[in-house]
């Protein structure tokens, strides 16, 4: 390949302009010098610019190299009435069809034969053939271009559309070829299908099959074309038609002929199943090498494909169902059988024209009588009579999971659960000239792009890579082995570094290196000598292993690009080093490097027997610690993708600032950057920070607003391209049991607080994005798109905190965790409910289990359909019992009520019942409508009785209770009631106290509490109270009765007569007339009050020696007046009590 730098075909710089060769001169054309995507492991293209158009989901990209000068010269000078073609076969060729012209090149070669010599010299080369002589219009589908078993150059075998067939047995020899007529009796021929090992499959427009194989008698090579015919046993049921539709017309026969779509050749063993899609029926033959020839079966499709679409669209509509037009249009392989594409219109209903993938179970020899599985398609296009070709061009890949529907103008990516995703070409004159599946990537030939594939914004599951050989070669030219092997640990030598550095680290990098040179017991005699086996081991915390483990990965990443001169040499090599040139292959390099010592820890064993490191102040798994890693190089890989915004770059520059690297002889600031990938996270820190500095700056709303949905926009990119990273990777940076044991936690990077993870700034992006970005603008469009974003964040950050609190699950951390992730859910999903954005809103909380939100959406959109929705999603997560708490709370019982009136035409019975029965505040509600009224009525007194909190809320409690005994129609009520009236005139009594009085000893007079007898006689004697008269103190008196503890009972007593007493004056110069001077006392009116309510006042009154022995009447007792006055009132009260 170095031999190739002198080419005379070839410019001296890949860079400068390629000389256009001449038409008339050479045919077979050097291609460019570089590298073929058969050394790419990824099969991405090596030219400069790849990405062509791009969608949300997915891009088209160029691959493989250039295409030779010989085919872009064809497609650029091809006349305008020349049909050009082309078609790639998944083998590694493609050619393309120009008027009489045949340009060949292989775009891929098969790793199998990567050292064949004679192999790479067709890499490098362009082959032109002469089609045969023909008045119609040469089709890159009649031409097959393959390699036979034993050969390493590949043939070639082209048709006319008349039939005569041309047989070249290796194309490198133009002049050698070998030419046929078939016979077809005017029919013109459609496809040639390559049968591998066989031959090939010659189909017509019109259905005549004749299998093509070239041979080799005598030394000459020849063709046998035999046209496959059907048994006569076939025929007897098989009208004329069908016999015209297999073989090929009949004279006969004027009936419209069948057209062909599709011929499909499976190997299955030493045989192939060839399938025959034309029109609506499919045949199957088998072909096998003894040269035998079978017809399986023929099956008509119509009936079933349009019963199909029927019952997917318009089984409720009303008409005939064979107004329904059906076309099948494309077949491909599946593991069981076949999978058709098929279009459907129905025109008295709608003109719009559905597609969908049918299966059909057709690997063994039964007939199918049934469809296996119908996906209708998420597309649809207009039916025009007058131009079938725009919705019936379509053809479709299969690629994993993946479909591909394309025409001449767009691809379609069907992929489960998603939403189709269509590609544009609108460039004009480009047209999509072919497709197909090669290395498991869909690939198309565009006119103007030449080889392009499909790729998703999806990170590939994992590197499939190869371990290189020990004779790796050692220059760091651009050589072959380089651009396979394109790390430095490929060049290095384990026992120089072995025999040189005996630190652990050393020691491992060796190991490792031995790893990758196949020397097994060279590698696993270092492991044993630095980690000794040890039976009774178990994993521990920040261990040697995991330290020198840890360390060596981030090495690893962080190593400098090898082939790169600008950096200082001194810098020893790395095992991540990469000697290309180019930033994003750097990156790439070490995504692989790094996917080889993940296989390196699986196979050596050191993996199970990691335990946990100390990272971020928090004790994680080092398996996540390694995957974290891996995650951080994904971030790089799309920050770099998109380097070229302004954002990125003043971001970029800023991160490099704060680093101890400078960009020195050279160096460009993305280059210090992205060669640190643990530090990519300072980019997003710094991202985030600019946003914060120009939402104070004097920009404009408007430009501050494009600047934060910019920026969002980058890194949300590189944050989806993380998460989507972490969950393919899940089980393969899953820790054991026992190390979950000892470090539980998984607080990924992205989730994590500081200066060395990314909450802090999403938390900070998320406060940006609604405050400056949604509040600031005008435009519905933009604002849209900022709540798209403010979405996705916050999905991002309650994922990353969610994966934390359920990682923790059952320690004594969770509870303190799982409330500091309420309240950030809470923060993070407040903006959406203050914008009434119901939907963006409930899609998170659905997610997150914010009962609360949903709680909050149902009540705001009066949604009760939704909220029995999530009674029964989240049923088995808490949700019922949170609503009714939630009820409860919010003061909004009756809407419990309303479901207790419902509760028969719920799911949610036993769950509300088991609820009430732990809230009899809502339970005697459920009694009521169940009409047990003596429960209600016991469930309401105990309630009533137990209540403190509100007054108002003990009365209505009582009055109800009282209402439930009377509608019992019990016999033994009576007793009952008079408890339940008592209890109402005790809060009667409560009500006549004056809010003065009640604010004066610091009672709520808004939202009064239940106040017990024994206060509320305090606050009818109080001298607070200064209305206080003889009625009140009555009260206070009858307030005794409700006291049960007798001692309790005559200490109030005492005091209420004694505060009685102190109401008064007692000093009096003129004692003549003592019942007088008595009838004005608060005392004695309270006697007489007593005597005329009770009849028996002398009971109530306390003996006299016992009145006056307290301390508070202690000035009394001196006090000869009142000594006087009293004993005369208790003679008088005695007197009167005698009369009666």
């Amino acid at each position: 390949m170095d031999r190739s730098f002198n080419s005379p075909l070839l410019p001296k710089s890949p860079f400068s302009p390629r000389p256009r060769a001449s038409l008339s001169t050479k045919r077979v054309l050097q291609s460019s010098f570089r590298k073929s995507s058969r050394f790419s492991v990824s099969g991405k293209s090596t030219q400069s610019v790849q990405i062509i158009l791009s969608t949300p989901y997915n891009y088209v990209e160029r691959f493989g190299q250039p295409l030779p000068v010989l085919i872009t010269e064809a497609l650029t000078f091809a006349d305008r009435s020349t049909v050009v073609s082309a078609r790639i076969s998944k083998h590694g060729y493609a050619w393309v069809v120009c008027g009489r012209r045949l340009l060949i090149w292989q775009y891929r070669q098969s790793p199998v034969l990567t050292d064949t010599p004679s192999k790479k010299s067709l890499l490098n080369q362009c082959f032109e053939l002469q089609l045969p002589q023909s008045d119609l219009a040469h089709r890159a589908e009649l031409v097959s271009v393959f390699v036979s078993s034993g050969s390493t150059t590949p043939s070639c075998i082209a048709v006319s559309p008349e039939g005569v067939v041309r047989y070249w047995p290796a194309i490198v020899h133009e002049g050698v070829s070998v030419e046929q007529h078939v016979s077809l009796q005017g029919q013109e021929c459609d496809s040639l299908t390559d049968i591998e090992g066989l031959g090939c499959v010659l189909a017509t427009t019109t259905c005549t099959v004749v299998l093509i194989q070239p041979q080799l008698s005598g030394g000459r090579n020849t063709l046998k074309c035999k046209t496959l015919r059907i048994p006569t046993g076939w025929l007897g049921g098989i009208s004329k038609r069908m016999s015209s539709l297999i073989f090929g017309p009949i004279a006969s026969e004027n009936s419209a002929e069948s057209g062909i779509v599709r011929v499909l050749s499976v190997p299955s063993g030493d045989t192939w199943a060839v399938y025959v899609l034309a029109d609506h029926n499919l045949q199957k033959w088998q072909v096998s090498k003894n040269d035998t020839e079978e017809l399986i079966f023929v099956v008509e499709l119509n009936r079933m494909v349009r019963d199909s679409f029927r019952s997917a669209l318009w089984e409720n509509c009303v008409g005939d169902q064979t107004e329904i037009d059906t076309w099948l249009l494309d077949i491909q392989s599946d593991k069981d059988g076949v999978i058709v594409l098929a279009a459907a219109v129905n025109i008295p209903i709608s003109p719009r024209v559905h597609y969908a993938m049918i299966s059909f179970q057709t690997n063994t020899n039964q007939t199918p009588t049934n469809i296996k599985d119908f996906l209708m398609l998420k597309m649809t296009d207009l039916y025009r009579e007058s131009n079938t070709g725009d919705y019936l061009s379509y053809r479709f890949l299969l690629c994993g999971t993946h479909a591909y529907l394309y025409n001449q103008k767009s691809i379609t990516v069907i992929k489960p659960h998603e939403e189709p995703d269509i590609l544009e070409f609108n460039t004009p004159q480009d047209f999509l000239l072919a497709g197909s599946v090669c290395v498991n990537t869909a690939i198309f030939f565009s006119r103007n792009h030449g080889l392009v594939a499909i790729s998703s914004n999806e990170m590939a599951n994992e590197l499939n890579l190869s371990v290189a050989g020990a004779n790796t070669p050692a220059e760091t030219s651009f050589n072959e082995s380089m651009v396979v092997n394109n790390l430095s640990i490929y060049n290095m030598d384990p026992e120089e570094i072995s025999n040189a550095c005996k630190d652990t680290l050393s020691q491992l990098k060796a190991a490792f290196i031995f790893y990758i040179k196949n020397q097994e017991d060279a590698y696993k005699d270092i492991l044993y000598e630095l980690f000794p086996p040890d039976t009774a081991k178990v994993p521990g915390i920040d261990l040697l292993m995991d330290k020198v483990v840890v360390m060596m990965c981030k090495d690893l990443v962080d190593d400098v690009p090898a082939g790169d001169p600008r950096w200082n040499k001194d810098t020893p090599l790395g095992l991540g080093s990469s000697y290309s040139m180019q930033v994003l292959h750097q990156l790439e390099d070490k995504q692989k490097a790094h996917a080889l010592y993940m296989k390196f820890l699986k196979d050596s064993g050191l993996w199970k027997q990691l335990g946990a490191s100390t990272i971020r102040s928090t004790t994680m798994a080092t398996v996540y610690v390694l995957g974290e890693l891996a995650e951080k190089i994904v971030a790089a890989i799309t920050f770099k993708n998109m380097a070229n915004n302004n954002i990125l770059e003043k971001a970029i520059e800023k991160a490099v600032a704060e680093s101890d690297t400078r960009p020195e002889n050279g160096l460009t600031f993305q280059d210090v950057f992205f060669r640190e990938i643990t530090q990519v996270h300072k980019g997003v820190q710094e991202l985030v920070n600019y946003c914060e500095d120009i939402s104070h700056s004097n920009m404009t709303p408007a430009q501050i607003v494009e600047v934060i949905h910019d920026t969002n926009e980058i890194v949300l990119g590189m944050l989806m391209d993380v998460v989507k990273y972490r969950e393919q990777n899940l089980t393969n940076y899953k820790p054991s049991e026992t190390v979950t044991v000892i470090a539980p936690d998984f607080l990924p990077w992205t989730a994590s607080s500081g200066s060395d993870g990314l909450f802090n700034s999403l938390s900070q992006m998320h406060h940006h994005t609604y405050n400056y970005g949604i509040i600031l603008t005008n435009n519905d469009r933009l604002k849209n798109n900022l709540f798209d974003q403010l979405v996705a964040v916050t999905d991002i950050i309650l994922d990353g905190r969610k994966s934390h609190l359920e990682s923790i699950k059952g320690t004594p951390l969770e509870a303190i965790l799982y409330k500091q992730y309420c309240a950030d859910r809470h923060k993070f999903m407040k903006p959406f409910l203050q914008e009434k954005r119901w939907e963006s809103s409930a899609k998170l909380a659905e997610k997150y289990l914010d009962f609360e939100t949903l709680m909050t959406i149902c009540e705001a959109t009066g949604n009760q359909r939704r909220l029995d929705d999530y009674l029964e999603r989240f049923g088995n997560d808490g949700f019922s019992e949170f609503v009714y708490n939630w009820f409860l709370k919010e003061n909004k019982q009756g809407k419990l009520i309303d479901m207790c009136k419902h509760v028969g035409k719920t799911k949610n019975i036993e769950k509300l019942a088991t609820f009430l029965s732990d809230h009899p505040s809502l339970s005697w509600m459920q009694e009521i409508f169940d009409k047990k009224y003596n429960q209600a009525a016991d469930t309401l007194r105990k309630l009533a009785t137990d209540e403190a909190e509100s007054v108002t809320r003990q009365k209505t409690m009582y009055s109800l209770c009282k209402l439930a005994k009377l509608a019992s129609g019990s016999h033994d009520s009576d007793d009952y009631l008079r408890n339940v009236e008592g209890r109402l005139d005790l809060i009667s009594y409560q009500e006549d106290v004056p809010d003065y009085v009640l604010q004066q000893f610091g009672y709520d007079t808004v939202h009064i509490r239940v106040i017990s007898p024994k206060d509320l006689i305090h606050l009818f004697i109080c001298k607070e109270y200064k209305e206080a008269a003889e009625l009140e103190f009555k009260k206070a008196l009858d307030l005794l009765a409700f006291i049960d503890d007798e001692e309790l009972r005559q200490e109030m007593s005492l005091k209420i007569w004694r505060y009685a007493l102190l109401r008064d004056m007692w000093d009096h110069q003129n004692l003549d007339s003592p019942l007088e001077i008595l009838q004005n006392k608060l005392f004695f009116k309270l006697v007489d009050l007593a005597m005329v309510l009770n009849g028996d006042s002398w009971n109530l009154l306390p003996p006299l020696d016992t009145l006056l022995d307290d301390d508070s009447l202690k000035d009394f007792q001196n006090n000869t007046s009142f000594q006087f006055l009293i004993k005369a009132g208790y003679e008088h009260i005695y007197r009167s009590q005698s009369v009666e």
